[in-house]
């Protein structure tokens, strides 16, 4: 069998038995043995020598081999075993008993997997550009050649394919590299021609663009913007709006970087649907109470009734760019819709979005999915119809062909759920791995993965097993619910609304806070808070003006700091990750299924990953809409869910707030009393330790005054603070009371009859 091997696998071999027998090796002694083994199979001394230098550097890169420096001479010692997720149920051996497993280039193979497999992903680690380049030349080459100058981590990825130095590459190897190690693309911000099309129409076309997933949607929105103002478009007059916060940032940091030497380069406004409407009606000094749907509302019938104060505003702008269009649905496809047809037939606009993606049919009614700004302009006239026909997204050969087959799928006349359970089956082909458990060892483990769930109650019930796991991770956050800077609430908190913000204040204020932020600078800290304001102090009106308005550098949509970000499916729009772990939801039953919604569920989800799909299963966790805008659960007992710190109003004064801040990072639970004090709040907010943290508004104390009559009073433990946010307290007048701290709450309100069930969910 020895035989059969080519020379570097011998050499392997012998290298890891020695190692393995003597427990520790000098590198030198071990090079001299194998050097003398490899000219006895005929090679000369300056080969002989090189095969054995090359076998002993690429077994420690792997890992197969430990190395450490005992006088100046690297020692090799072995390794416990480690097992490494190749493909299917194949497993690559590391370190160990060598006598385990089968030849498998200069490493191991097994079809034994452990528990406490690695994911072959982690094990080889980031590969940077330059190495997946090195990579591409050798397959290119057919032949990983002796002197090639590689990093550890694409030794390891070649090794992991059975690659052998000097050996030709095997085909199935080639493959297997190509698909997990795709060749970067060139950088660069050449449009394709679909794109330059869209871009350098005039300034008064009005285009419906159609944009599936990695077609570029972004980065023609900001080249249309760019093409715009250095054709004499006034960037004051340019309104970019979309569906999520994400999109409008990074739209907003391109084209600001973009025409940073542009003489006009300033003014162009990006922002969310929201974010308008807001600046429209407080630009007219109406700020009416309800939150964002009330003042879409208003500010929808303010254009729609023709007001002269509105359409004045209107009046400044001269293109209206409206992405992600097949997410605006009701009340603001009514606002954008009414805002279209306020602006003059001269004045551009300019329309992305995509029918496949469009997921928020159901959740407006619209079980139809007409009821999207991007459908109703579809099938409107006057619109120049264009599509962005390339993918800029996808590196990997098999989500390219999934992506294009399920989009053709999506759009024909077939039996809705037919093509669901279809499009289902296609992933299960197409995924790195199609059986992934959310707590194994598998799934690559990044800051820049993502963990992706159908609904909030499967991801909510994800994040706390993960907790109870201490597996790190983020959390993405309900709807268009944010978190803001909580720094900015805790410097703030027990000001009034006319004080000035001064450097001892701040730095008493950081002294105060437990734990103490780390790392923070006093001056730094105060020109943050100046940045926010409109002169050189940083007082707490203006300050609290600015959060309201979201500011992009101080508002995030997810708490927690490290790990892959969960969330929904309909939450991850905008963004795209190399890593994607799906969780499927069982198959949905019952009459009023809107397949094709689910279909194109799955098909976000999926088109979220450029490089590697991963499927897990999840369980399934009904989530109805309640009076008022609750959200319950059904089954399992039951109960409101609760994402956020919508219905919590702040407590005064400086205790409560500096309570937050701790709370924020101890994460303890928490729960709901009835009120002991007269402050009109019938309920309070309290940690497990009996902190009080917030009070609480109707309609959240309309819910749980129902849940403590027909339960039985409310259980406990079944909520936790994961988060704390800034937040502005408003007096019932409008005017501002305080800048100061809510927490931010993850889990279920549920009836105390149900609370040996809490763990069930």
């Amino acid at each position: 069998m020895m035989d059969a091997l080519v020379p570097c696998q011998k050499l392997a071999a012998q290298l890891r038995r020695d190692v393995h027998d003597l427990g520790a090796v000098p590198a030198s002694r071990a090079i001299a043995g194998l050097k003398a083994a490899a000219m006895a199979d005929g090679f000369s001394e300056a080969a002989a020598k090189l095969q054995a230098q090359v076998v002993v550097s690429v077994l420690i890169a792997c890992g197969d081999l430990g190395s450490g420096k005992s006088y100046g001479d690297t020692v090799l010692v072995k390794r416990r075993s480690v097992s490494v997720l190749f493909q299917g149920d194949r497993c690559i051996l590391f370190g160990g008993d060598p006598s385990q497993g089968e030849t498998h280039g200069l490493l191991r193979a097994t079809d034994v997997v452990p528990a406490d497999v690695t994911s072959f992903l982690d094990w080889a680690g980031e590969l940077s550009n330059e190495d997946i380049v090195g990579i591409w030349q050798i397959l290119d080459a057919g032949v990983w050649s002796l002197d090639a100058i590689l990093s550890d981590g694409a030794a390891r990825a070649l090794c992991l394919a059975g690659v052998v130095p000097e050996g030709l590459i095997p085909e199935e190897a080639s493959v297997w590299l190509r698909e997990n190690f795709p060749l970067p693309r060139k950088e660069g911000n050449a449009a394709d021609p679909s794109q330059t099309a869209v871009i350098e129409r005039p300034a008064s076309a009005r285009q419906i663009v159609t944009a599936g997933p990695g077609s570029g949607k972004t980065h023609t929105a900001t080249e249309r913007v760019i093409h715009l103002v250095k054709q004499g478009v006034p960037p004051a007059g340019i309104r970019l709006i979309t569906f999520t916060r994400v999109a409008a940032g990074e739209v907003g940091r391109r084209i600001s970087h973009a025409l940073a030497e542009h003489t006009y380069s300033g003014g162009v406004i990006c922002g969310t649907i929201d974010s308008l409407a807001w600046n429209l009606v407080t630009t007219l000094g109406n700020a009416p109470s309800g939150g964002h749907e009330r003042i879409i509302q208003v500010a929808r019938k303010s254009i729609a009734g023709g007001e002269q104060a509105m359409l004045d505003l209107l009046a400044g702008i001269s293109h209206l760019v409206i992405d992600e269009a097949q997410d605006i649905v009701g009340e603001r496809h009514m606002f954008c819709r009414a805002l279209i047809d306020a602006l003059p037939t001269s004045v551009g606009v300019t329309v992305l979005g995509d029918g496949a993606q469009a997921i928020y049919g159901s959740w407006a009614g619209d079980k139809g999915g007409g009821g999207s700004l991007h459908a109703e302009l579809k099938r409107g006239n006057g619109w120049e119809d264009r599509s962005l026909t390339a993918n800029h997204r996808t590196k990997s050969d098999g989500l390219r062909r999934f992506f294009a087959q399920a989009r053709a799928l999506l759009d024909v006349d077939g039996d809705p759920r037919s093509i669901y359970l279809e499009i289902r089956e296609m992933l299960e082909d197409v995924a790195t791995d199609p059986s992934v458990s959310l707590t194994g060892p598998v799934f690559p483990w990044r800051d820049d993965s993502l963990i992706l769930f159908r609904g909030r109650a499967a991801t909510e019930a994800a994040s706390v097993r993960l907790t109870r796991a201490a597996r790190a991770h983020r959390l993405k956050l309900a709807g268009q619910t944010t978190v803001c800077d909580p720094l900015v609430g805790a410097i703030c908190a027990g000001l009034g609304a006319g004080a000035a913000i001064r450097l001892e204040h701040v730095r008493r204020r950081l002294a105060d806070l437990h734990p103490a932020p780390f790392g923070l600078i006093e001056e730094d800290v105060l020109s943050d808070l100046q940045s926010l304001g409109s002169g050189p102090t940083a007082r707490v009106q203006d300050i609290a003006e600015a959060v309201e308005r979201e500011p992009m550098r101080h508002t995030r949509d997810h708490v927690g700091t490290a790990g892959p970000l969960l969330g929904s499916i309909h939450g991850a729009k905008g963004r795209e990750a190399s890593n994607v772990l799906l969780m499927l939801p069982p198959v949905p039953t019952g009459d009023d299924v809107d397949w094709r919604e689910e279909a194109r569920v799955l098909f976000v989800g999926a088109t979220r990953a450029s490089a590697h799909l991963y499927l897990g299963r999840a369980l399934s966790g009904i989530v109805r809409p309640g009076k008022n805008g609750g959200r319950w659960m059904r089954g399992n007992g039951g109960g409101l869910l609760l994402s956020g710190s919508d219905g919590l109003r702040p407590l005064a004064g400086i205790a409560p707030a500096l309570a937050v801040w701790e709370a924020a990072f101890r994460q303890p639970s928490c729960g709901f009393r009835r009120s002991e004090t007269d402050d009109g709040a019938p309920w309070h907010l309290f940690t497990d330790s009996g902190e009080p943290l917030a009070q609480v508004d109707s309609p959240l104390a309309a819910n749980l005054d129902y849940i403590e009559s027909a339960r039985g009073g409310l259980a406990v433990g079944t909520l936790r603070v994961v988060g704390a946010t800034t937040v502005v307290d408003r007096r019932s007048d409008g005017k501002i009371q305080s800048v100061t701290l809510l927490p931010v709450l993850q889990g279920v309100a549920r009836g105390a009859e149900n609370e040996d069930n809490q763990d069930d969910q």
